[in-house]
């Protein structure tokens, strides 16, 4: 199975000079640049801590105590309780952009629960970002809320309709929602706006092994890796697409790289392992479907069905699954 988040686009850095109020502190400023460098060189960690500095230097409450009592000071990125987050009024829009960029970098980490927690509180302070709700759709997603991750997507779409990251995550939700027409018309309108967006051809491929259209598939493949030749589970899609037309070399070589990008891709191993099955190299096969119950233990019906169905020639087609 693709990793959920890998599958989605989320919004880009901005630079914390752009983003400031002219109320911001300098020194929140400068930890947003220090964690927007950090986040770039791939240290999440180090960005979360200075996205953090950057949130409680920006950030002012007022919180009450028991109704009566009113206190006002600096908010500490990390509230003690739930309770505690609710109460905090933050004035300086700045922190919202901050929330979004920790949450970011959490998303990087697959910690979604607190990558939502930052983007609820963004959408809290800010609900006009429709970044924040493509995000919170990807971490939604990624944690198996599948209509929630789509009515973030329709809120995004309402406040920026040319937002092409928004279309493309909607498109992939569409997809595993089964609804097809729908998911093309997002992917289309994604591309449309963004020529260069590599997950929208890669989706479309998705959506047109669906409807057993593997050429169409190998040619949005094609595109989406010509873009962008990082992202392994295009490889594994476009090795699939291979492998439903008997291109049982080309298939191999594509999965072998997805592997290489990804070693814990379950579905590649599995694939790979069919083609090598088809080839008559049941050792090779064996290995490979061995890795993916590694990976995937749940795999193992499939698995069987896919054994039996390799050895009978007729049956070949019934072979082939995306994931």
């Amino acid at each position: 199975m693709f990793s959920r988040i890998g599958l989605f686009c989320i919004s880009v850095l901005l630079s914390g000079a752009v983003l400031a109020q002219s109320q911001t502190p300098d020194a929140a400023r400068n930890y947003f640049e220090h964690g927007t460098k950090h986040y770039k060189q791939g240290d999440f960690d180090r960005a979360i801590e200075d996205f953090s500095k950057a949130i409680e230097i920006s950030s002012y409450l007022t919180v009450s105590n028991r109704g009566s009592k009113i206190a006002s000071g600096r908010a500490n990125a990390f509230a003690a309780s739930s309770d505690e987050a609710g109460e905090i009024r933050v004035i300086n829009p700045f922190t919202a952009q901050a929330l979004i960029s920790r949450s970011l970098a959490f998303l990087q980490k697959r910690d979604f629960d607190h990558a939502l927690a930052d983007l609820n509180r963004a959408i809290e302070i800010n609900p006009g970002i429709a970044a924040a709700y493509v995000d919170r759709g990807g971490a939604r997603y990624a944690l198996r809320d599948t209509q929630g991750a789509l009515t973030d997507l329709n809120k995004a779409i309402q406040l920026d309709s040319k937002l092409a990251a928004a279309y493309v995550n909607r498109g992939a939700v569409l997809i595993e929602m089964g609804n097809l027409d729908a998911a093309f018309a997002d992917l289309d309108k994604a591309i449309a706006l963004d020529r260069k967006e590599a997950k929208a051809y890669g989706h479309r491929g998705f959506a047109w092994m669906l409807r057993n259209d593997f050429e169409h598939a190998l040619a949005d493949f094609d595109m989406a890796i010509k873009l962008d030749s990082q992202l392994p589970w295009l490889f594994a899609g476009r090795g699939t697409a291979h492998l439903a037309r008997n291109e049982l070399e080309p298939a191999i070589a594509d999965l072998n790289r997805a592997v290489q990008l990804n070693p814990d891709l379950a579905a590649a191993y599995k694939n790979r392992g069919v083609a090598f099955l088809l080839q008559g190299k049941e050792i090779e096969a064996a290995r490979d479907f061995d890795r993916a119950l590694a990976i995937k233990p749940d795999l193992k019906d499939k698995i069987n069905a896919l054994i039996e169905a390799a050895h009978n020639s007729a049956s070949k087609r019934a072979t082939i699954s995306p994931d």
